[in-house]
């Protein structure tokens, strides 16, 4: 017999076949290990501990019939849950003990397939931790004994970077509120929204520009009380700036009870709408000074205090002036020093206007031509025009502005 007919031998075919599935078995068992292998070494190196517990509605029923090793990265050995030495609540933070229990019973009652909750934990050194607990309900089809299972993931440095924000939101809060209280409301939220070039950078554009004062007041409030002048003073320009900030204006300059108001900048709109705004600023300013004047006489000051407001529409450069290191945002420009004459020229108690005005707010404002006045430094004479703040067409009703 040949060597080469042996292997024809139908035993060997059998043979061949059964060390084949052995060895395919056991490359089985060594992959199955492998997998089991890297799967432990993935949990023991994961911030997640992976649990199974029984869903009994009594807490001390909830026996832990798994934890995953990786429970030693709080300081505890998973034998120490599983043979009852320990119950898993017993490491809940006393200030979650109580909000975490209600909310598992709660759960439980409800029958919930799943539910996620955050609490502290305190280590086996007596660090306190944030954890994210991720719980479903898992019933066992066999016996029909109902778990919890899930994982606890140590959140604890993501809770503390969002309570840092947190805090840092806070503060800048904070310091916004400061600066709308040294800075006009337009300013600071216009840096607010990070638009820092509008209010840095020099622009040109076309504004309304306002500017007021008490007549004669350092006279009038000379027979005053330093305190009591004090006092109406911070009271007038606190009603003067809520009106400011109500028909968004920009409060560009304030000296003593003078005020020097931009519309136009550093938010803009159209310049009809920054004009109309102007004026219905001005008169709801002259309406409040006679309300002003009327509660000042009751508590004993014997004084009538009036405004002038002088308009103007036309370009500027606006944008911030000064150092480096401070600077103001104002505009600048003949159309400013024209809105400062009529100011000066203005008769207490009235609000005049420049004819570029005039020609955005007629329809609204009624007014009486006044001819023509000179500012010194511009080459031709400005026609003024002037609103009665008091006429009925002049004043705001029943929601609306009338028309004259």
């Amino acid at each position: 017999m040949s060597p080469d007919s042996k292997v024809d031998h139908p035993h060997n075919a059998t043979y061949f076949l059964l060390m084949n599935r052995i060895a395919s078995q056991k490359l089985e068992n060594e992959n199955r290990i492998r997998t089991l292998d890297l799967a432990e070494m993935i949990i023991k190196r994961s911030p997640s501990v992976l649990f199974r517990r029984l869903a009994a509605k009594d807490p001390k029923h909830r026996k832990m019939v798994y934890i995953s090793p990786n429970i030693s990265q709080f300081g505890y050995n998973a034998e120490e849950f599983i043979n009852g030495t320990m119950m898993f609540r017993d490491i809940i933070y006393k200030g979650d003990s109580d909000r975490t229990l209600q909310e598992i019973k709660e759960n439980v009652e409800r029958e919930k397939d799943k539910y996620t909750q955050i609490y502290r934990i305190i280590t086996k050194s007596g660090e306190v931790r944030w954890v994210e607990d991720q719980t479903s309900v898992y019933e066992d089809p066999e016996t029909q004994i109902r778990y919890h299972q899930g994982i606890v993931t140590d959140i604890h440095d993501r809770m503390v970077a969002e309570e840092n924000f947190r805090r840092e939101q806070d503060k800048v809060r904070e310091a916004y509120r400061l600066l709308s209280k040294y800075v006009p409301a337009q300013i600071s939220e216009t840096i607010r929204r990070g638009q820092v070039d509008l209010v840095w950078k020099h622009h040109r554009k076309k504004l309304t520009l306002f500017f007021s004062d008490i007549k004669d007041f350092t006279q009038i409030t000379d027979s005053l009380e330093p305190e009591d002048m004090g006092n109406l003073l911070n009271e007038y320009l606190t009603e003067m700036n809520v009106i400011i900030n109500t028909f968004g204006g920009t409060l560009a300059q304030l000296i003593g009870d003078g005020m020097y108001v931009i519309f136009g900048a550093p938010q803009e709109t159209n310049d009809e709408d920054h004009a109309l705004r102007c004026l219905r600023m001005a008169v709801a300013m002259q309406l409040k000074m006679k309300e002003l004047n009327e509660k000042w006489f009751n508590s004993g000051i014997d004084e009538n205090f009036k405004i002038r407001c002088g308009i103007n529409t036309g370009m500027a450069t606006v944008g911030g002036y000064g150092s480096s290191e401070r600077k103001e945002f104002t505009a600048m420009g003949m159309q400013v020093n024209i809105a400062a004459r009529l100011e000066s020229a203005c008769s207490p108690g009235r609000i005049l206007i420049s004819h570029t005005t005039w020609a955005l707010v007629r329809n609204e404002f009624p007014s009486s031509p006044l001819g023509q006045i000179k500012v010194k430094g511009y080459h031709r004479p400005v026609s003024v025009y002037e609103i009665d703040p008091l006429h009925p067409n002049s004043q705001y009703l029943d929601g609306g502005w009338t028309v004259g």
